[in-house]
């Protein structure tokens, strides 16, 4: 019934400690390829996500989602689970919510507990970055605060501060107070 959200700015990439930690993405359906973050992870993992979309094995529609276990690639037996996100003009906090749900949903079904989460890359998403953010923060604690649970997420970001990403999480606890939140950071 925690959730602990490590905020690392000296984080350099998937080989770095992290390597059995699966990590948990979402692409845009007219975002692609992938960008941001997601697309050095895709970089990282040699392109299968690239190679997915391509095969038309996954689309970023809404609520789509991919579990890869590499086997072949750079990390083999890295778990990656991709989500889809829809469209990214006019993403909302609350059609977010429903994406995340079912993502959430989906990490409980495979007992993924401890994950690295790629933050969605936010801008020229056609909406406010602080209400996607407040988005995902809810999110996290709506799901985090119902089980027994403790969990892990390592954050990945871009093109957004630090200090939004620990104001909306910390905004997110007044709203689900029976969830409990550390915010672990570390600086360069």
């Amino acid at each position: 019934m925690s959730v602990e959200i490590n905020l690392d700015a000296s984080f350099e990439g998937l080989s770095d400690g992290l390597e059995d930690i699966p990590i948990v993405m979402g692409i845009f359906d007219d975002y692609i390829p992938p960008h941001g973050y997601a697309g050095i992870v895709d970089w990282e993992v040699c392109g299968e996500i690239s190679r997915m979309i391509a095969g038309r094995k996954f689309s970023g529609n809404e609520g789509a989602r991919l579990l890869l276990r590499l086997t072949s690639s750079c990390y083999p037996g890295r778990k990656v689970l991709v989500y889809g996100l829809g469209s990214r003009k006019g993403l909302t906090s609350g059609r977010l919510s429903s994406v995340m749900e079912g993502l959430f949903s989906t990490l409980s079904g495979l007992s993924i507990s401890n994950f690295v989460y790629v933050l969605p890359p936010m801008y020229d998403a056609g909406s406010d970055i602080h209400e996607v953010l407040d988005g995902i923060a809810l999110s996290v604690l709506k799901f985090t605060s119902r089980g027994k649970t403790e969990y892990r997420l390592w954050l990945m970001w871009d093109n957004v501060s630090r200090s939004d990403i620990v104001s909306s999480f910390k905004d997110a606890v007044n709203v689900f107070p029976e969830a409990s939140l550390s915010i672990i950071e570390k600086e360069d």
